[in-house]
């Protein structure tokens, strides 16, 4: 079980029992220092991905025995950097697919860092996004996304078309207030 414990700026290794078998990442700007990690996500080959906002806003590739290997996301992309990256999701093409929450977007990385593409704006309406914090592949190869300001959820085609939203501010039933999180 791997944790992004986002405060004290490392990822911890967990086994079944509960034990911890390592950590790593120190708190930092450099190569294989976080700022501030909100997830981890792993691909097909077992390099594993880290979400990190603050100071870095960026997503780093590691091996699977935790050597760093690269940062994706340094460089603007359509005219702006990341911004408080937050979800990750790797799709069957190894694809890695960010919640670059505040430029309310989805931004989807090759594994070698190019980028693939971007979807989404500010805003309210059907394919747009209020803050979007986390995303989800469906065995489809589409997306869901959870936006924390928006109050909802949002299914997208992996091309970008919204395809249904559903929730809104609220606390009663159909209703959600701060959404930060959704799996499949």
């Amino acid at each position: 079980v791997f944790v992004a414990d986002t405060h004290y700026h490392r990822v911890m290794v967990f086994d079944r029992d509960g034990n911890t078998l390592t950590t790593f990442g120190s708190e930092g700007s450099g190569d294989g220092e976080f700022q501030l990690p909100t997830d981890v996500a792993f691909d097909s080959q077992g390099f594993v991905y880290v979400g990190e906002y603050h100071l870095n806003d960026r997503i780093t590739k590691w091996t699977s025995d935790l050597r760093f290997v690269q940062a994706l996301g340094t460089e603007p992309i359509d005219g702006a950097r990341l911004s408080r990256p937050s979800g990750l999701a790797v799709d069957g093409e190894d694809s890695v697919w960010v919640a670059d929450s505040c430029n309310h977007r989805l931004v989807r990385f090759a594994s070698d860092g190019r980028v693939l593409a971007t979807f989404g704006k500010f805003g309210s309406a059907a394919g747009e996004m209020r803050y979007p914090y986390d995303v989800t592949l469906l065995p489809d190869g589409s997306l869901v996304v959870v936006e924390f300001e928006g109050a909802r959820l949002q299914w997208f085609s992996k091309e970008g078309r919204s395809l249904k939203t559903w929730g809104r501010h609220g606390r009663g039933p159909g209703e959600l207030f701060a959404p930060w999180g959704v799996t499949y």
